[in-house]
């Protein structure tokens, strides 16, 4: 299958055209280890809400993605000229478009055939992994303290990524944090995603001063996220990546 018109930008690409991969063999690397992984895709067209599918597999010139569940939301992309991709590859955001998909078998199971990418943006800094919310964000940490006891504390999340997120607690909560800990159970409450019940592992854990008062602030990685979830915090990550992004232009 060959696509041979330009794909087009995904928004705000102009932001980030340092990051963009170009070379045919980059894009094919970046796609083989979204499958690798089994990577949670979100798939969009102008108009259409957005689909979770997975990337399955490559052809000379063509990927193959996991048909998307609802039937309906399926044949408004088949009808797409267009689609778009979003995705996190280790953390970090990945982003491409496609030509038009089409019905297809892969490894005698259905699937959706779509060209490859001409270009891929792979953001690889820092400082585009992890984004401050918008507003105020928390979750409910179940933890024990340091005299043993299991308590529930509301925790304020400093900033979220596709990999995990750094939490904040009053040091009067009696937190015992410490680095490998695992939290389960952790309600998270996303803005338009719902409520997410996560585990987290502990990678470092501190008493800081802010604002004149000791706090706890933990940074923690996300465990064994369902696909449901994965989805839910993706878009919600990539919600906020295109507010930063926004307003950057704001101030160019």
């Amino acid at each position: 299958m060959t696509d041979t018109a330009p794909t087009p930008q995904p928004e705000g690409d102009g932001l980030y055209e340092k990051y963009m991969l170009h070379h045919p063999a980059d894009v094919r690397g970046c796609l083989r280890q979204l499958i690798e992984k089994h990577a949670t895709l979100l798939v969009h067209a102008v108009g259409t809400e957005q689909a979770v599918s997975v990337a399955l597999g490559l052809a000379d010139d063509a990927m193959w993605i996991d048909v998307p569940r609802d039937p309906a939301l399926t044949d408004r992309l088949l009808r797409a000229e267009r689609l778009r991709f979003e995705s996190s590859l280790d953390r970090i955001t990945v982003r491409f478009a496609t030509g038009a998909a089409r019905r297809g078998v892969w490894e005698d199971l259905p699937a959706l055939e779509v060209p490859l990418p001409l270009k891929l943006m792979h953001l690889q800094r820092r400082e585009y992994v992890r984004r401050e919310p918008v507003g105020s964000l928390a979750c409910a940490l179940p933890v024990h303290t340091a005299d043993g006891a299991r308590k529930t504390t509301r925790a304020s999340i400093a900033d979220i990524g596709g990999g995990g997120l750094a939490v904040l607690t009053a040091d009067e909560s009696g937190l015992a944090l410490s680095a490998g800990d695992l939290i389960p159970d952790v309600v998270l409450d996303i803005p338009d995603q719902g409520t997410l019940n996560v585990t987290l592992r502990v990678q470092h854990a501190a008493r800081i001063e802010q604002r004149g008062r000791k706090v706890w602030r933990a940074g923690c990685s996300f465990v064994d996220l369902t696909v449901q979830d994965q989805a839910k915090l993706l878009r919600y990550v990539m919600h906020l990546d295109r507010v930063h992004a926004a307003r950057v232009r704001e101030f160019d």
